[in-house]
């Protein structure tokens, strides 16, 4: 990081997939279309529009994020002395932290000059001193769907078939996407992680038990790139 607290609005227009690392800075993401998932340890957490979370400095964790998604993203370096957060999790979002976001948004699309960079800097010190109060919860796998969901929601992002109806009315609503897309997005997940390790198309299919070219198809519009 070149500064000590940095933003950054970020829009994926594929599938991103991101190793499990440790956090080199402490980061909240709030995601204002589309859906995110945030893995710690062995369970998973949907990060769906409106909802902000937390990762602490050193935190091992994996970012996936669904096509079509959009969050603000503020970093903090790990050298900064505030007393930020050291628990990962979901926080509340509050009218200031969505108001100052925008603005950052906004002031992010002009041209540099040192009007704006110090109205950046500003705006980012208030950012920090919310973050210092920020609580932060794991009790549910979305702040947005009702606990009574959570099980199916679990199913649905490990790969497996979803047959309640109203769950999967439900989750659609919440992640931006049908969920026979977010099955795919989690299939081709699973296929990428594979091509990663050095394993070919053929043997990837064979891994998933499913048709090369099912696979071969997929890969362009949710990965935005083909799979050898």
């Amino acid at each position: 990081m070149k500064q000590a607290i940095e933003f950054s609005h970020c829009i994926h227009n594929y599938l991103y997939v991101g190793s499990r690392r440790k956090s080199h800075t402490s980061y909240m993401i709030v995601v204002s279309e589309g859906s995110a998932l945030i893995r710690l340890g062995k369970q998973e957490f949907l990060v769906s529009k409106g909802n902000g979370f937390w990762i602490p400095f050193d935190c091992l964790h994996a970012l996936t994020v669904i096509p079509g998604t959009k969050f603000e993203k503020v970093e903090f370096s790990a050298r900064l002395t505030i007393p930020v957060c050291r628990n990962a999790g979901f926080f509340k979002v509050t009218a200031l932290d969505s108001a100052l976001l925008n603005e950052l948004r906004t002031e992010s699309q002009k041209e540099d000059s040192p009007e704006q960079v110090q109205v950046v800097t500003n705006l980012l010190r208030v950012v920090a001193d919310q973050a210092t109060k920020l609580k932060v919860k794991t009790n549910s796998l979305c702040p947005s769907l009702p606990n009574n969901f959570d099980q199916s929601l679990s199913l649905l992002i490990k790969g497996d078939k979803v047959t309640d109806k109203s769950a999967i009315s439900a989750i659609s609503n919440v992640i931006g996407v049908s969920t026979n897309e977010f099955e795919a997005c989690i299939t081709m997940r699973e296929a990428l992680k594979l091509s990663r390790s050095g394993r070919k198309l053929n043997q990837i299919a064979d891994k998933l038990k499913m048709p090369a070219d099912t696979i071969s198809a997929l890969a362009k519009p949710i990965l935005g790139e083909t799979l050898a």
